[in-house]
């Protein structure tokens, strides 16, 4: 069941209460009521939709946990589907999405709104405009600045919404200082209305290798990395190292929903030291990057860049682009490269694979780094911004 329902009955279910929401029912009626935009919940828990499901479970701990700032709050995800998050003191309500008609953006937009008590929580970019109290987090502006990696109704959809919702809600948070800039110069919000949060790491802690069904027997040391579609992911240069990567003896493993003709059009014919892994489960990732040599990660901008953080909190030395903002988030703890400079790629990966002491100082270096980066942090944040709304 997933939530979903045929015709156009917009009727609420809401999940049993868990006990610590009896807990704090027990102990005095909630004072303030917010609402978590549950979108993402329909979602891969990947990029922004990773954020939104790890900051609502460490809001939810929080909560559980008697927070001072979360003391009198009730909280509850509103979402089109049910939901498998573990959690105990946030309460979820289904509001099915229409089936008909199923619109882009319909069920944020237009059902949403009739469902929100007091504040808004939104984590995914686009929320509804009706929503004046409401706090939401704009990751990026890929969409104005890397155009071509998008398609036009998704570009028109940022373009129009995202203004809006920066003139309009209550409060607009972010993931890095470079984000916040681009958002303010081009003018969706003020800055002092902008709050940077960062992304967190620790989830991966939940990751499991000894949980993998990878079966991908490794025949030499190898290299690891993602393949992404969109043109700023820059995944043409990765198909161009693996000739100099086969002079070193080292494969390229590469992650992701990729399949080989889409790969042929930027390099053909593919290399032979390439192997493509396909769509893996979080358990996989931490298996494959406990193995690697080091994550290579040539974005040519990211709004955080999470791939990189999981990889240093595994444990995994990161080669990255000196593209923005991966050195405000990396910070020493890498090497880097510019994204269209072959051979100091090529150079960066040598130099791993041939210093030992190197790859052992990077690995723990990147260990250290990613505890910077914390998603109980960034729920304290969202309840100190919850309680600046509410006049607190």
């Amino acid at each position: 069941m997933d939530g979903r329902q045929d015709g156009n009955s917009d009727i609420e279910r809401l999940e049993p209460a868990r006990p610590a929401v009896r807990r704090q029912a027990a102990d005095g009626p909630a004072r303030r009521f917010w609402s978590v935009n549950g979108d993402f919940v329909a979602l891969a828990p990947n990029g922004v939709a990773r954020y939104a499901r790890e900051v609502t479970l460490a809001l939810d701990r929080l909560i559980a946990q008697d927070h001072p700032l979360a003391r009198g709050l009730k909280v509850e995800l509103v979402a089109p589907r049910a939901s498998a998050l573990p959690l105990e003191a946030i309460a979820v309500r289904i509001v099915p999405e229409f089936s008909r008609p199923r619109l882009p953006q319909f069920w944020v937009q237009v059902q949403l709104p009739r469902h929100v008590q007091g504040g808004l929580l939104s984590f995914c970019n686009l929320a509804p405009v009706l929503v004046k109290r409401q706090i939401v987090c704009i990751h990026d502006l890929h969409t104005r600045l890397m155009p071509e990696s998008y398609g036009f109704g998704f570009r028109l959809a940022h373009r129009i919404i995202l203004p809006l919702l920066g003139r309009r809600a209550a409060r607009i948070t972010t993931v890095s200082q470079l984000s916040r800039q681009h958002l303010a110069g081009h003018r969706i919000a003020a800055e002092d209305r902008i709050t940077v949060t960062y992304n967190g790491s620790d989830h991966v802690e939940r990751w499991n290798a000894w949980h993998s069904n990878l079966q991908v027997p490794a025949r030499r040391g190898y290299v690891l990395c993602l393949g992404q579609t969109q043109r700023y992911k820059n995944v043409e240069i990765l198909l161009r190292l693996c000739p100099l990567l086969q002079a070193m003896g080292l494969e390229m493993w590469m992650a992701g929903d990729v399949d080989r003709q889409a790969l042929s059009r930027l390099v053909a014919p593919l290399p032979e030291n390439l192997r493509l892994l396909g769509r893996i489960s979080d358990h996989d990732l931490k298996k494959a990057l406990r193995g690697a040599l080091c994550f290579l990660f040539p974005s040519r901008i990211e709004g955080f860049g999470l791939p990189a953080v999981e990889a240093m909190r595994a444990g995994c030395p990161v080669v990255a682009s000196t593209a923005p903002c991966l050195p405000e988030v990396c910070g020493e703890a890498a090497l880097y490269a510019d994204p269209d400079d072959l051979d100091g790629w090529a150079s960066a990966i040598s130099d791993i694979e041939r210093k030992p002491s190197l790859r052992a100082q990077l690995s723990e270096a990147g260990r250290r780094k990613s505890r910077d980066y914390s998603w109980r942090t960034i729920a304290e944040i969202y309840l100190k911004l919850m309680a600046e709304v509410d006049g607190i």
